[in-house]
């Protein structure tokens, strides 16, 4: 008996991962969940979607700044009230860059290790949940934030744009005082310029 490929390759799936099907509008979904990572079927553009908010983080930690500012929607919702306080923002890419460029470059290193990613996709419309372990080095000493986020991306023309990007704080370990002296260390280079 002949088996297609396709058909097998959806067998192993089903034997291999915890997997959820269902009709929904008349199209056949199925969610299946492998290696930490949920997707629809249509993998492709899931792993559009997740390498559009990887290249995110790739791009903070390399300094990257053309790369962020390429994924970036013209106008996208930041929410980092659960670590500061201050509720949402509406900001443009070449905002983002510029706060982001006014900090990071403070530490020696940084590395964001992303993981667990579930994406709900919905047409033009992706919702991306995540979490994150965020090491922010400066000479010996290390600060580590450890949270989940939340990225919403839309599809323009063939590319996934994140137009909406919020953390959910969850702890913080090492020397909480890093960020302000990744602060000063951009000010005292300034200074000498």
């Amino acid at each position: 008996m002949f088996i297609p490929p396709i058909k097998l390759c959806f067998l192993y799936l089903l034997i291999t991962s915890y997997a959820v099907c269902f009709k929904h509008n008349y199209r056949f979904i199925c969610c299946f969940e492998t290696n930490s990572i949920a997707l629809h079927l249509n993998t492709m553009e899931g792993n559009k979607i997740i390498n559009a908010v990887t290249n995110l983080f790739k791009g903070a930690d390399s300094h990257d700044w053309a790369l962020i500012e390429s994924i970036l929607a013209p106008v996208v919702t930041l929410d980092y009230s659960s670590m500061n306080g201050f509720g949402p923002a509406e900001l443009s890419p070449a905002q983002i860059v510029d706060n982001w460029a006014s900090f990071l470059p403070g530490f020696d290193k940084t590395d964001h290790r992303v993981s667990a990613f579930k994406v709900q996709l919905n047409g033009k419309m992706a919702d991306v949940f995540y979490s994150t372990v965020a090491s922010h080095f400066l000479g010996d000493q290390v600060w580590v934030v450890t949270a989940n986020y939340h990225t919403k991306l839309a599809k323009y023309d063939d590319t996934w744009l994140i137009t909406y990007h919020k953390i959910d704080f969850e702890s913080q370990s090492g020397n909480a005082n890093l960020p302000k002296q990744a602060h000063q260390v951009i000010a005292d280079r300034k200074a000498v310029q």
